[in-house]
């Protein structure tokens, strides 16, 4: 059964830039005006933390009379951040000198930047942690963009671990990521927009994924009603589905190894490719729409729902519904 793709992006609005401000934070000097139509406008600053490493925080504790304010940064500025507030944007300066920076030292911190109830664009730059400490986190109905922000982060011990958390009804759109790792957990959604590569990823909790376009994912998880759509070229070297959880890929994907278990469905349409291996435990749906299957074993699963529709089958093609992918019943 196909699952209707209501997954849409949002792109962020951009609006106009009002007279440019440049100045050390946090003595900057402005001459915004409280007006309606300023209101509507966008604040450029510079951040200087070869000054001073905390002067980007001591910029977004900041109040702004400006809808959108952009920091460009330059030096290394010291974390954590906290973004409460809509329309902020920090990007990287043109010799893309600006980076942020968790202290070895730092107790109790547990992500980098952690935009909250708020929405923000990070642009550009490298996020320093120590063991343990996420880069990115998006959480309580926080909307964040990310394009091309690298980090060293990585796991304490053995439990799981990812870069990139988007959780509690939060929306993330990546773009320009490599070798990335992300979360996405409790009602939220992640649209990978362009130009990722490498990228492992995990959608739980009724939470769900879309890659538009020619993207590549090392790893794709699905569980607790989570969904993926595939679309586009992207491709997937393995694509693991459990627990009611479902994947689609559309539009001449391809994934190559399939693990599926516990009540999951795998839909492929519109010219795409599944390479194997299969691995298939529990009650699943598998369904091939004008798509192929390679290297595919004949399963016997009497309560599953294995089949395609004018599907090419190990180089055979199976005209209307006449493939069906359990091995046959012997007289």
């Amino acid at each position: 059964m196909k699952t209707p793709k209501t997954l849409k992006l949002g792109v962020v609005a951009t609006c106009l830039y009002c007279s440019g401000v440049t100045a050390h934070i946090p003595q900057v000097q402005t001459d915004i005006h409280t007006t309606h139509q300023d209101l509507n406008k966008t604040i450029k600053m510079a951040v200087y933390c070869t000054d001073n490493p905390n002067a980007l925080r001591h910029a977004l504790n900041r109040r702004y009379a400006a809808e959108n304010v952009k920091l460009v940064i330059s030096g290394e500025c010291q974390g954590p951040l906290e973004i409460t507030r809509d329309g902020i944007s920090i990007v990287n300066d043109r010799g893309r000198s600006g980076s942020l920076r968790i202290l070895p030292d730092s107790d109790d911190v547990t992500s980098a930047i952690l935009v909250k109830t708020s929405s923000a664009t990070l642009e550009n730059f490298n996020i320093d942690v120590p063991a343990g400490v996420v880069a990115v986190t998006a959480q309580a109905n926080a909307t964040v963009e990310l394009k091309h922000i690298t980090t060293n982060a990585k796991a304490l011990d053995e439990t799981p671990f990812y870069q990139f958390v988007i959780t509690d009804n939060s929306t993330a759109y990546l773009s320009q990521q490599s070798g990335s790792s992300v979360g996405v957990y409790n009602s939220s959604y992640t649209s990978f927009v362009e130009d990722c590569d490498q990228i492992t990823l995990e959608v739980y909790d009724t939470s769900s994924g879309y890659s538009k376009s020619e993207n590549h994912f090392k790893s794709v998880q699905v569980s607790g009603n989570g969904y993926f759509l595939g679309d586009d070229e992207s491709r997937i070297n393995t694509l693991k589905i459990w627990s009611k959880g479902a994947a689609e890929i559309n539009d001449e994907s391809r994934v190559g190894e399939l693990q599926m278990g516990g009540q999951s469905l795998f839909a492929a349409y519109k010219q795409s490719v599944i390479s194997g291996p299969y691995y298939l435990w529990g009650n699943v749906v598998f369904e091939l729409e004008h798509s192929s299957a390679y290297n595919w074993v004949a399963v016997t699963k009497p309560n599953s729902i294995i089949q395609g529709h004018n599907a090419t089958v190990n180089g055979e093609l199976y005209p209307d519904w006449s493939w069906v992918g359990q091995a046959k019943k012997q007289p």
